[in-house]
């Protein structure tokens, strides 16, 4: 399903010399994951119903940091910074094409993984119920926002670190970053794992499942299929307007 190049791109391709390529990309994302995954959130939610309880001694073990709920949001930066580094030129374009194809169907996957198997974070009893209730301003951050967007399901494999780090792999594959700038960037994915159990937003299970998920699915399936991005089939479909010169 995800091999043969999808006609969704079609006007990212017809764009690609203008912003629009930028725009277009970002909303492909939200109404193919951000949108669904709230939709099965709140389901979940509602029908309250869990099937697997993950939790190890490391679940209790970490703290509750309020300030790292910070850094959990930094996943929301991914996104336009592949998008960015993704428009370059004719044959990275195919290629980002390629790795949003394989990213938006594991993503899938883990949708049909949530509503399989829903698994209740209840280590969110664990932050003081002065926040949980919205009391200051890390309850209001927390209580009011955090958990009445993101009711406490939708929790193996996370999404989080998945998507996070098929973008960071993505970034290095390019190679357009720094040496410095990519040691950063390993620091600043290491603290994005804490603070999704630093947060309570997930179990240690949760994390360790969502890494296995994103190093399988770069390495078996956007490595290949953006190896086969270059081919007769992706060129026809995307032509490079060097090879028509």
């Amino acid at each position: 399903m995800f091999k043969r190049p999808w006609g969704i791109w079609k006007p990212h391709w017809r764009n690609k010399e203008n912003s629009r390529i930028f725009t277009y990309t970002m909303l492909v994302a939200i109404l193919t994951m951000a949108i669904p995954y709230s939709i099965i959130n709140r389901i979940m939610g509602n029908l309250d119903r869990s099937v697997i309880d993950p939790i190890t001694p490391i679940d209790s073990w970490i703290p509750f940091l309020a300030w790292s709920s910070v850094i959990y949001l930094t996943l929301y930066l991914y996104y336009p910074v592949a998008c960015y580094y993704g428009i370059k030129n004719d044959h990275r374009i195919r290629e980002m094409f390629a790795f949003n194809q394989v990213m938006i169907t594991i993503t899938w996957i883990v949708y049909l993984i949530f509503i399989l198997f829903p698994t209740e974070i209840y280590i969110r009893e664990e932050i003081p119920i002065g926040i949980r209730k919205g009391e200051g301003f890390w309850g209001f951050w927390i209580g009011d926002l955090m958990h009445q967007i993101d009711k406490p399901y939708n929790a193996w494999p996370s999404l989080h670190i998945v998507q996070s780090l098929m973008m960071l792999m993505l970034v290095r594959h390019w190679k357009v970053l720094s040496a410095r700038a990519e040691i950063l960037a390993w620091i600043s994915w290491i603290m994005l794992c804490a603070s999704v159990m630093t947060t309570k937003q997930h179990f240690f299970f949760d994390l360790v499942t969502g890494i296995i998920v994103a190093l399988l699915s770069w390495y078996y399936l956007c490595i290949p299929l953006m190896n086969n991005a270059n081919s007769n089939e992706w060129i026809e479909k995307f032509p490079d307007e060097s090879y028509l010169e």
